[in-house]
């Protein structure tokens, strides 16, 4: 099994929207896979939980907890829960992906890499329906406080999700996650290139640590190596 990344501007086939380079570095991220069901497979969760609980704090919308409806973060066990009013996007949202969506986005923050695997494994925010997204910051920032810049974190469902991106950086945020197509890539978008060469090097320890390796490839090259590994 191979990870793959690509540095060129994402087309519009990984449905990723069109990042622009001066909102910061992006990268595309692939894998192959000789499993027959859908979804991330198990050894490509592991490989990228562990790299974004390494890298630092990772927020993200979750179904599986319950946050009270009090302003800001709360404190669960090691991790920070949310809740947040959403406006109308959100309803296009959950009519867009046919999943029952609640009113309010709850979201959980955390350094924990077990608890970051919720991410790619949520029935009410699917990755595999392009429903989710992660931000990323050091493991020493807060919780992104959106109230403090009146940033609607549903926002962050939309196809121009970077939009936001300069905006959440006074927030501390250093990168964004979101997933491309089918959940089959992943869309990488970092502050500075330097950051993103800080992940890439954590991602490839993690996927060294399963038997894989890192693949710096063409987009054409990209596109290739996954028609081949879905085949």
């Amino acid at each position: 099994m191979r990870v793959f990344i690509t540095h060129d501007p994402p087309g519009p086939q990984w449905q990723l929207g069109s990042p622009s380079p001066e909102l910061g570095a992006f990268a595309l991220i692939g894998w192959d896979s000789d499993e027959v069901e859908g979804g991330v497979p198990e050894r490509i969760v592991n490989v990228l939980a562990g790299s974004l609980a390494a890298f630092g704090r990772v927020t993200f919308a979750c179904s599986t907890v319950s946050a009270p409806d009090t302003p800001g973060w709360q404190l669960q066990g090691s991790d920070f829960i949310a809740r947040y009013r959403t406006r109308s996007v959100l309803d296009r949202i959950a009519a867009r992906f046919s999943v029952r969506a609640p009113g309010d986005l709850v979201l959980l923050s955390t350094t924990r890499e077990h608890a970051v695997r919720r991410l790619f494994d949520d029935a009410g925010y699917p990755w595999w329906n392009q429903a989710q997204f992660a931000l990323i910051s050091s493991a020493g920032e807060p919780s992104p406080d959106f109230d403090k810049i009146a940033f609607d974190p549903a926002a962050l469902f939309e196809r121009e999700w970077s939009d936001g991106f300069g905006s959440l950086r006074r927030l501390g945020v250093q990168a964004i996650l979101r997933p491309g197509v089918d959940g089959d890539v992943a869309g990488l978008l970092c502050a500075s290139s330097e950051l993103r060469n800080r992940f890439e090097a954590i991602l490839s320890r993690c996927a060294e640590n399963f038997g894989m390796s890192l693949q710096y490839l063409s987009e054409a090259e990209f596109a290739e190596s996954l028609a081949s590994s879905a085949s």
